[in-house]
């Protein structure tokens, strides 16, 4: 599994592993979307973010995701990473979330947040630890 949750007394925390920030990111998306709803992959929707640092990446693309998803009412069961990079300073992203329009949702979450949050990259690994309003 690309995640996990981890205790918390009142929020949702996750944490994500992968090779790279991109494999990270993707499963901190899907617990995000795990704890929403369980849902087929017949839509889909884009989304690009551009930001300072990793961890202002992390927020700003998971906030796009449920701002989207909530918009379009379509609750997404994956993220894919299509385009990452890092240039002068700027870390820039685009992917596609993939979900099923109208599809009923189990849990809501409200907001993610800076709390707890941390993106450690070391030894060819990359964790990200995000804690949602739930």
């Amino acid at each position: 599994m690309p995640y996990r949750y981890l205790e918390h007394k009142a929020d949702l925390l996750i944490e994500a592993s992968g090779k790279d920030f991109p494999e990270a990111l993707e499963g901190a998306a899907k617990g995000m979307a795990d704890a929403i709803a369980k849902v087929g992959e017949r839509d889909s929707f884009g989304i690009e973010r551009e930001a300072d640092t990793l961890e202002d990446l992390v927020i700003d693309t998971l906030a796009g995701l449920l701002a989207e998803s909530e918009v379009l009412e379509t609750p997404f069961s994956r993220f894919e990473v299509k385009k990452f990079e890092s240039k002068g300073g700027k870390f820039k992203l685009a992917g596609v979330a993939y979900g099923e329009k109208d599809a009923p949702k189990k849990g809501t979450v409200k907001a993610v947040t800076y709390h707890e949050l941390m993106v450690k990259e070391e030894k060819g690994k990359t964790t990200i630890r995000v804690l949602l309003d739930v």
